[in-house]
């Protein structure tokens, strides 16, 4: 099995042209966040604006979305209003897939999307929508687990990226059998589904279903707190929207999360970083490679 290194990433990593515009550097359609969980749907659209993506749009309920412009109003939004339990409103969701143009957008959805993954899913992925990639995380690998979002085919390009506990409801197996055949696990889920799988956790994993196989070797357990995967997600999807295979942008994207969070536990402690704070050394790491 492989270490991921600096080396493979920079060398993977797209540079901006003097001349490049938005258009150049992808879109990422985020449909993330309910009344509940709102910081899901900002930390994942700032994931992957400061991922480098050229347009990020987050579909969410008003709450989430005045966080999310709040605190990046670079973010482009669609409006989706709240059901009776706070979840995104099904027809709004499908107003808001409809703008972008088949193959143009990659989709990120899951975070923060709370017990109504499974319908919205279901219409993201069930329906004539066709995305250019698609990174399913936290409650969309639940929706996926359970069979809420019906018997959906997964996208070409695809990435999920599920911790231990999301990888046992995806496979039927204990978090105990997860952990004790991590790249087994990883690779055969990767192989039967045609997607790339994220297995985090310490050394999290990339597996290909060719087989190919990678382990990470950057992070620390200051980064064991809620918002930690918005964040990976939303980048991931920004390397997959500029272009990169879906094996790279997940590699890459897990290595880049894993060494800001390395420089920011140095600078906050790993006891008080807050995933939000890894950005930050993100800017500083990227900088430093002439990025």
């Amino acid at each position: 099995m492989e270490k991921i290194t600096g080396e493979y990433v920079f060398s993977r990593l797209p540079r901006r042209a003097e001349d490049a515009n938005k258009g150049t550097f992808g879109t990422v359609a985020a449909f993330a966040g309910s009344s509940a969980y709102r910081g899901a749907a900002a930390l994942a659209a700032e994931g992957a604006l400061r991922g480098g993506a050229g347009l990020v749009f987050l579909a969410t309920v008003p709450e989430a979305m005045q966080l999310a412009l709040t605190r990046t109003p670079e973010c482009c939004v669609l409006p989706c209003r709240a059901d009776g339990q706070g979840w995104l409103c099904p027809d709004d969701v499908s107003t808001a897939a409809a703008r972008f143009a088949p193959g143009k957008a990659v989709l990120l959805a899951g975070p923060g999307l709370g017990d109504g993954a499974g319908r919205l899913l279901s219409l993201l992925l069930g329906g004539d929508f066709v995305w250019k990639g698609c990174l399913l995380d936290a409650d969309a690998l639940n929706a996926l687990a359970s069979g809420s979002a019906g018997d959906v085919a997964l996208p070409e390009n695809t990435v999920l990226t599920p911790h231990p506990g999301e990888m046992a409801r995806l496979t039927g197996l204990t978090v105990s059998q997860v952990q004790a055949d991590r790249p087994g696990v990883a690779l055969d889920y990767a192989a039967r589904h045609h997607c790339i799988v994220v297995l985090k956790g310490s050394g999290t994993l990339v597996a290909a279903p060719d087989g190919t196989l990678m382990q990470n070797t950057t992070g620390n357990p200051g980064l064991s707190r809620g918002g930690s995967g918005d964040i990976l997600a939303g980048m991931i999807a920004a390397l997959l929207a500029q272009g990169l295979s879906p094996f790279d942008a997940a590699a890459c994207g897990v290595w880049l999360h894993g060494a800001a969070a390395d420089r920011c536990a140095a600078r906050r402690s790993r006891q008080a970083m807050l995933p939000h704070d890894i950005l930050e050394d993100l800017g500083t790491l990227l900088a430093e490679a002439g990025l």
